[in-house]
């Protein structure tokens, strides 16, 4: 961490701001690929308001035309010739790529809109992708492009050292993933503080490779030892196999593609001067994983030892619903209009979906299988569905949509926000039963629910601040929630949503005052998290960074990671006998068990198998020979908790 600069003010007196920022502009749906830009700007805005000089580095991805001719975007006169140092990671590039080392020159347009100024970079790497922004996967180890973001970093670092080389600021950099050089870079430089803003969960062991890292940080001059951040060699016992092969699909881990990675949140960690949270529930999640299936794994990883030293510096800046959104009136919104238009039925209960497609991060095949489930009884509803995609759409949501077309609205396409706010403010439920912890926050969800929408959505941390955790029945609860899900197939989430499918038509039918009551506390509850709020969050926090004395805080000298949570109480044990074998789990809390257990195959891989509910627990019988080491059961246990055991021959030690 940095000293204050001499001279700094008082933690309430105003900073100067710079978000360091791969994508910030959600004013323009031509400039913005994803959520992470309607952060940027809100962010900015806010803090623009509240009396702070703002500025924001981003690419420009290709789009200067468009800038000069919309915003009148002027040349800055930034025109830095480097070369950019690539190390390329040898498990995806081929040996006769090298080490290239492309000559740039990296210029700069300036906006000034709304008291913020906008610098948007441009050369020939970030320029690339002008459709997609970010590289395309298929890219990796065929184009140099596609380590655009590296050269966006890079030119971001070098244009703030030159523009702003003599104003103490705060560079807000945005997504960790995508500014882990940033913190190091800046360390030492007593004019700037380094805050870190997490606005999405990337698996927190992500790699980079490090000599790339190296490279790079000494192309800035600045060193760091990254053999520190080296994670100990990964073990091949019965319990690490099975949680590879589990977490694979969960979005929780990424597997080191070989030694020579370390994790981009380590590099944060130490070296920023705050680190930034959209939510308490997210910073709780994302800096322990406790009863998730990644949390064994996440304890032997060097980024745990990492961030709980570093656990002083994260703070809770938040996030909220937009200005422009909450200063709309639904009651403004022409019920009847609306749902005839869309071939659905005012007098019937409206349950709404608005999210991108992704069937399993946001739980949606769970909820059409629900929905099918539903109409299937003969209950009636309309379920007005938006799973934003541009490429192939899903035939089995169609399918559904298609057998009731007076109950099932479902749309493909991106919508503006006149036609979202529109479809929010008829709705009486929204539903969000996101899996994996992936979301932060969900403003999707907070805009339905400000507009009275009653939610239907997973207890995930990253949301609990939206309150349908609470039981539906307390004062102060807004909604229903299911448990957390880290299956990618989960019929334990389709038949909770189900459950909650019918009780939800059954309180609006019948229980018209409960309802109302649901439907009060969610509007209230949203309306609450307002940029104004987070902006004073982020303005105290800010101006501590220059107020807090001269020294650097002391290093934490001893680890303060909590242990972890109790486990449950289980018994598992494995029987061996003539021709095959048997496996079976006795806990009170388990919903549902699953082995992992050796293909009879040359690889002997594993293969997830369900065990069967029985009388005491849950059992499984399998042919041949018994595992000699065990197999690891993953338990799911009420509250969306997750817990491993391995199973044992009798006699036999597991670690």
């Amino acid at each position: 961490m940095n000293g204050p600069p001499h001279g700094a003010g008082p933690a309430d007196a105003p900073v100067d701001v710079i978000a360091f920022a791969y994508e910030a502009c959600s004013f323009d749906r031509r400039l913005m690929r994803s959520g992470t830009a309607s952060l940027v700007w809100n962010s900015a805005l806010s803090l623009a308001r509240a009396g702070h000089r703002v500025s924001i580095v981003t690419p420009a991805h290709g789009q200067a035309g468009h800038l000069r001719r919309r915003y009148g975007a002027r040349d800055t006169g930034h025109a830095d010739t480097h070369t950019l140092p690539l190390r390329l990671d040898p498990a995806a590039w081929p040996p006769s790529w090298g080490s290239p080392a492309p000559r740039l020159t990296t210029r700069a347009l300036h906006v000034r809109k709304d008291g913020v100024d906008l610098y948007f970079l441009s050369d020939a790497f970030l320029d690339a992708y002008p459709e997609t922004f970010y590289p395309v996967a298929a890219d990796e180890g065929r184009r140099l492009e596609f380590c655009k973001p590296l050269a966006f970093q890079l030119a971001g670092i070098r244009f703030v050292r030159s523009r702003f080389a003599d104003r103490p600021a705060v560079v807000h950099a945005h997504e960790p993933l995508l500014h882990y050089l940033v913190p190091a870079a800046f360390t030492g430089d007593r004019l700037k503080r380094v805050v870190s803003a997490v606005a999405t969960n990337h698996p927190v062991n992500t790699g980079v490779y490090d000599p790339q890292v190296s490279a790079a940080l000494a192309s800035l001059g600045a060193r760091v030892d990254l053999d520190e951040y080296a994670d100990p060699p990964e073990r091949d016992g019965v319990l690490e196999c099975a949680m590879r092969a589990h977490l694979t699909a969960t979005g929780l881990d990424h597997p080191p593609r070989h030694e020579r990675q370390i994790s981009f949140f380590s590099l944060v960690g130490d070296h920023a001067d705050g680190i930034d949270f959209l939510c308490e529930g997210q910073r709780t999640f994302y800096t322990g994983f406790e009863a998730t299936p990644f949390a064994p794994r996440y304890r032997r990883l060097t980024v745990a030892r990492v961030t709980e030293r570093n656990a002083h510096k994260a703070f809770v800046g938040g996030c909220a619903v937009s200005d422009t959104w909450l200063a709309r009136d639904p009651g403004a919104i022409d019920r009847d209009g609306v749902l005839n238009g869309l071939g659905l039925d005012p007098a019937l209960p409206v349950f709404y979906h608005a999210a991108r497609y992704d069937p399993h991060h946001k739980g949606q095949l769970e909820m059409v299988r629900a929905i099918e489930s539903v109409l299937g009884e003969g209950r009636r509803a309309n379920f007005l569905l938006r799973c934003a995609t541009a490429s192939d759409t899903d035939p089995y949501f169609q399918k559904v949509a298609d057998a009731y077309p007076g109950s099932v609205r479902l749309a493909w396409d991106m919508a503006d926000e006149d036609t979202l706010f529109a479809e929010a403010s008829v709705a009486d439920y929204c539903v969000f039963p996101s899996k994996y912890e992936l979301d932060t926050f969900l403003i999707a969800q907070g805009e339905a629910m400000a507009c009275g929408a009653v939610p239907i959505a997973t207890a995930q941390y990253g949301t609990r601040h939206f309150g349908h955790a609470h039981d539906f029945r307390a004062p102060d609860a807004t909604g229903f929630a299911v448990d957390r899900s880290f299956e990618e197939d989960d019929p334990l989430l389709a038949r909770a949503l189900t459950d909650r499918f019918r009780q939800a038509i059954r309180l609006f039918t019948d229980e018209p005052g409960e309802y109302a009551r649901l439907s009060g506390n969610a509007r209230r509850t949203a309306r609450r998290l307002t940029w104004e709020r987070s902006a004073a969050r982020r303005s105290a926090h800010f101006g501590a960074l220059f107020a807090a004395g001269s020294a650097d805080p002391p290093r934490q000298a001893t680890s303060r990671r909590h242990p972890p949570q109790a486990g449950p109480v289980v018994r598992a044990g494995l029987d061996v006998r003539a021709g095959g074998w048997s496996v079976r789990l006795e806990c009170a809390d388990a919903l549902r068990v699953t082995a992992y257990v050796p293909e009879r195959s040359a690889d002997g891989a594993l293969r997830a198998h369900a065990l069967r509910p029985a009388r005491d627990g849950f059992t499984g019988t399998f042919p041949g020979e018994a595992p000699a080491a065990g197999v690891a059961l993953l338990v799911t246990l009420t509250g969306g908790r997750s817990h491993w055991e391995v199973a044992a021959p009798a006699g036999t030690a597991t670690a």
